[in-house]
């Protein structure tokens, strides 16, 4: 009996050691000697975290487009009173430097000058600018952009794209606002369609872009300058030139 005793001991050891080594294995070997994810890999793991909005991931110090905001630059007084955006753009013959075009190409996407300069500043001097960029901004890493464009706006031909679009406070809720219109409101699910089905783009619908190169995906405070917008364009510069040079 003592015998078979011992048996059964180094038996259930001897599976207990099995199962520990399976799982070491499993939870730390196996990881480590994973290659890394792609690119491709790693914006398409962006998109899936992007789809569910977490009251966690609510940021509380968006950029507010107001008047106090001394980190703005700003043109003009009263309802004349413009703010500078930038666009990412591959299309420099749509934006003649100096003179007023109109958006009737639809929606752009646009964060505030200087924001993107002054991030730029804290990275290494042999970054891939373009591929930190798409990243910065929640774009694909293939055919990025070419051109910076600066462009003078008036703010009420901005919203934020988040369920409550006001672009003067800190924050973006996580629901549509009382006031929120039924048109805002058939646009705002639309782009959920066409952003994740299929998987084209990580949109936080939180005030912000999704930063896929940085650890915590927070990036810049992102607007939209609205269709049929007629608006200045102050500057137009390739893409490393205007990161190097604020």
């Amino acid at each position: 009996m003592k015998d078979r005793a011992v048996i059964v001991i180094f038996f259930v050891i001897g599976i207990i050691g099995t199962l520990a080594v399976s799982t070491l294995y499993t939870s730390v070997i196996a990881p480590a000697l994973a290659p890394p994810p792609t690119l491709n890999e790693r914006y398409i793991a962006a998109i899936e975290d992007a789809m569910i909005a977490k009251e966690s991931e609510v940021a509380s110090n968006l950029t507010p487009i107001t008047k106090d905001n001394s980190n703005l630059i700003w043109r003009g007084e009263g309802e004349n009173a413009t703010v500078l955006v930038v666009a990412w753009t591959n299309y420099p013959n749509s934006y003649p430097v100096g003179q007023n075009v109109t958006t009737s190409w639809g929606y752009t996407w646009v964060t505030v000058a200087p924001e993107i300069q002054t991030f730029f500043k804290n990275v290494p001097a042999d970054t891939n600018y373009s591929l930190r960029t798409a990243q910065l901004l929640g774009l694909p890493a293939s055919n990025p952009s070419t051109y910076f464009v600066e462009l003078w706006v008036k703010p009420d031909q901005l919203f934020r794209p988040a369920p409550d679009n006001e672009i003067t406070d800190t924050t973006a809720s996580l629901t549509f606002p009382a006031n929120a219109t039924a048109e805002y409101k058939e646009w705002f699910n639309n782009n959920i369609i066409s952003s994740y089905y299929p998987m084209k783009y990580p949109w936080t619908r939180l005030g912000y872009s999704y930063d896929w190169g940085d650890s915590t995906p927070v990036g810049l405070s992102e607007f939209i300058l609205i269709k049929n917008s007629t608006v200045t364009v102050e500057s137009l510069t390739p893409t490393v030139e205007y990161l190097q040079n604020p």
